[in-house]
């Protein structure tokens, strides 16, 4: 995501709609950082200039990500590699696609970012912190004290990773995955083909 950061000029952020709207029906928040979604390019301008968002350097957007990994909150964009003009910082009791796609009996199935949570057992303390942050509960303790991972369940957010104090766990890219389409013009075609093939 600081891929992203590094090649715009014009960042911004704003309210969480998911959580702002949860936050205004009077529903608990879980005190996750409000303000954090941050929008690149042109976006950012309208942003700041018609719906009260904050320009934001560079180096704010880091801090704000780092700020956002350490609340446990996933990060969520669109499913292209070029052009990405937003990143939402989501959390697992308010934002739409994932309370969507976790009633799913294997969510990791149907929504996936397309790597893997591996734990390293020499590094791993058995914290269990990770299995805490979990979005999904996909992650339970081992008999060696590791956490073993159910993949029907993992849909690849890295929540485990980034709150793991002795960085116990790396993500891997997942075996078999295909890459996201490069533009919104690949991503057309590929949902064509998908159809078809139903």
């Amino acid at each position: 995501m600081k891929t992203y950061i590094d090649k715009n000029d014009q960042i911004a952020t704003a309210a969480c709609y998911c959580r702002q709207k949860a936050h205004l029906l009077g529903e608990d928040t879980h005190e996750m950082p409000m303000n954090v979604c941050m929008s690149f390019g042109p976006g950012a301008e309208f942003i700041v200039d018609r719906l009260g968002g904050r320009k934001l350097t560079k180096d704010e957007a880091r801090e704000m990500l780092d700020e956002t990994e350490e609340a446990g909150l996933v990060h969520m964009t669109r499913n292209v590699t070029d052009n990405i003009s937003f990143m939402c910082n989501c959390d697992r009791w308010h934002c739409v696609p994932i309370t969507g796609m976790l009633q799913q009996p294997k969510p990791g199935k149907f929504f996936n970012a397309g790597f893997d949570p591996v734990f390293d057992p020499g590094e791993c303390t058995g914290c269990e912190i990770c299995l805490d942050r979990c979005p999904a509960t996909a992650l339970e303790l081992g008999d060696d004290f590791v956490p073993v991972v159910d993949r029907d369940r993992c849909f690849g957010c890295a929540v485990c990773a980034t709150g793991c104090p002795v960085e116990s766990v790396s993500m891997v890219n997942k075996p078999g995955f295909k890459a996201p389409p490069l533009d919104n013009q690949e991503w057309v075609a590929a949902y064509r083909a998908s159809r078809e093939e139903v």
